[in-house]
């Protein structure tokens, strides 16, 4: 791997970071899983849009260019 690339991250490891919070409900932007993955913004958001296409993972826009996303919560 080069020097300043991401490190790959396997779907579960995104998972992982909206599992593994006190508020499992609160919505996360890519820039928050990112930080927590110690990747790119780009690189979570590739991640988060790969998840949003084979799990329940449910995005939203929230202004110009802002989305949040959460794992739906089952009443």
């Amino acid at each position: 791997m080069s020097q300043g690339r991401d490190t790959e991250f396997g779907l579960e490891a995104v998972t992982v970071v909206f599992e593994d919070r006190d508020d499992y409900a609160e919505p996360l932007t890519a820039s928050e899983v990112a930080e927590q993955l110690g990747c790119s913004r780009r690189t979570a958001l590739n991640k988060l849009h790969e998840l949003q296409e084979e799990t329940d993972l449910t995005s939203k826009k929230v202004g110009g260019r802002s989305r949040v996303w959460w794992i739906p919560v089952e009443v």
